[in-house]
């Protein structure tokens, strides 16, 4: 994107921006200001419409939905690195292709010497006129020098083809990693979530009603000391996908850390985040595995809740303990359950 305002015109812009971010709780790093600025320039009116909507749902703009809408409206134009993997990926293969072609007219050259050579010599053997033998031996020595150096070629060209599609493999694990996903169930990360709750907390302005839960699968380590470490991860899998699909935005689930899950419920009653813990609990409860070796259905899986609903006014720090408190009497109460806080 290209910004074309003369002196006068960007510092007006400058004096829209900065008072909206401090006033929505927004950092003011470059991408936020960026994002900010075409806003206030009404340059973007799809960003604009997203910015509002996020702003009356969340009462800020948290990182990773400034971070999208940087993509998706300042620099889509720019980037688009998973593009030039899949050329990269496609000029190999064609590459590849091409020199298999070659190889193969070569192989199928070589057959056709062969079969002229041996019809040759059976006719030598019936003493028939044909090609001398010297000129059979020098054909077949002619094409397999031929063969064999095509054969080399091709072989090196794999060899570096394997270098090729490691690099590519390596560069497109580079793309889809993000220091904030969980790599086993691919739910955002502590880290992540810490970031957004801070920000939404920090937000003393806001009055926007969030709710917050937290999640414990029931007995993990003995059901990992029991069934193993693989079948541990399966249910880990489950449960984010279950997540996943439940809990879709604006909530936020993550792996909260070992067998510890969360969920940020931005715009959500504590009425209506305790019911979307029971539907997950419920979820998780019907969990059935079967075990490959013995065929055992395992059946014994559940969860258990705890509940709240932001404060104004408080703390990071103190949400979790308060809702942390509600989890700990879900366990305390018998476990499988969803206790709300106080």
């Amino acid at each position: 994107m290209k910004f074309a305002e003369n002196n006068n015109q960007a510092a007006e812009y400058l004096r829209k921006a900065i008072p909206l971010m401090v006033q929505h709780n927004i950092p003011p790093n470059p991408l936020n200001y960026a994002l900010w600025y075409t806003y206030v320039s009404d340059r973007v009116p799809e960003l604009n419409l997203q910015l509002d909507k996020t702003l009356s749902t969340y009462g800020t703009c948290p990182t990773m939905l400034s971070e999208q809408l940087f993509r998706e409206h300042m620099i889509k134009d720019e980037i688009n690195g998973a593009e030039d993997i899949q050329a990269s990926l496609i000029s190999l293969i064609n590459n590849l292709y091409d020199d298999a072609g070659h190889t193969a007219k070569q192989t199928a050259d070589f057959h056709s010497v062969l079969e002229e050579s041996l019809v040759s010599l059976q006719k030598q053997e019936d003493g028939e006129l044909s090609l001398p033998i010297d000129s059979i031996i020098h054909a077949l020595s002619t094409h397999t020098k031929s063969i064999s150096e095509t054969a080399r070629l091709f072989q090196k060209r794999m060899q570096a083809a394997q270098g090729e599609i490691q690099a590519l493999k390596e560069e497109l694990n580079k793309t889809r990693q993000d220091a904030r996903v969980d790599p086993l169930t691919n739910l955002f990360n502590r880290r992540a979530f810490d970031s957004e709750l801070a920000q939404l907390v920090g937000n003393k302005n806001s009055h926007v009603i969030s709710s917050f839960v937290l999640i414990d699968i029931d007995h993990f380590k003995r059901f990992n000391d029991t069934y193993g470490h693989l079948m541990g991860d399966k249910v880990l899998q489950y449960v984010g996908k279950l997540l996943k699909d439940i809990c879709q935005e604006p909530m936020l689930p993550v792996r909260y850390g070992g067998e510890e899950f969360a969920v940020l419920m931005p715009g959500t009653t504590i009425d209506a985040a305790a019911e979307i813990a029971e539907k997950v609990r419920e979820k998780i409860q019907a969990i059935r595995i079967k075990q490959k070796k013995s065929g055992e259905i395992i059946s014994s899986i559940t969860a258990s809740f705890g509940v709240s609903q932001y404060q104004h006014g408080e703390s990071s720090e103190q949400l979790i303990e308060r809702t942390d408190n509600a989890l700990y009497k879900a366990k305390d109460s018998g476990r499988n359950q969803v206790q709300r806080a106080e």
